[in-house]
């Protein structure tokens, strides 16, 4: 459900049938898709120096960082922590003049699977490494629908992406 006032209106709700319903954007919503928990903390386990080397170059501006269970072809996603209000909820409320609310920091999942969080594996160039960090977390917060803060900066790592 992609409307913003799905956000309002199915917690109160519940429940359907015999099924709890969960929204996909929160941190953990992923823990029932059937994955096999020995193959998902192996990668875990493989893939936590990348999740590190992401998390440092982002610094304040994410939650966290984890590896995802739910992605297959993105590189990475943004989920809001469970007691979170989703970043749909902020701008619906900063768009009825609740200006007060304090700046939700998502939490970046990143797809071990995609070649372009592989190639943070073997780097130990900061800047590539920031660069790389800094277009996931900001193609995901596009995707997710939010505007990004500085478009020159987004501009600025995609340029130098590009030209190595």
């Amino acid at each position: 459900m992609a409307d913003d006032i799905d956000d309002i209106v199915i917690p109160a709700y519940g429940k359907y049938k015999d099924f709890d319903l969960k929204a996909v954007n929160r941190a953990g919503s992923d823990e029932e898709l059937g994955v096999n928990k020995e193959e998902a903390e192996k990668k875990d386990k493989e893939f936590k120096p990348v999740v590190e080397k992401i998390k440092k170059a982002l610094g304040s501006k994410v939650k966290d960082v984890k590896l995802s269970k739910r992605l297959s072809d993105s590189p990475s996603c943004i989920v809001v922590d469970e007691n979170d209000p989703s970043l749909q909820m902020e701008r619906m409320m900063k768009a009825m003049g609740q200006n007060g609310m304090t700046e939700v920091k998502p939490i970046l999942e990143v797809n071990g699977d995609h070649p372009l969080v592989a190639k943070l594996k073997d780097s130990s160039d900061e800047t590539f490494i920031a660069d790389v960090s800094a277009v996931l977390l900001d193609q995901a917060l596009l995707i997710s629908g939010a505007e990004l803060k500085d478009p020159a900066e987004f501009v600025k790592h995609m340029n130098n992406l590009l030209s190595n």
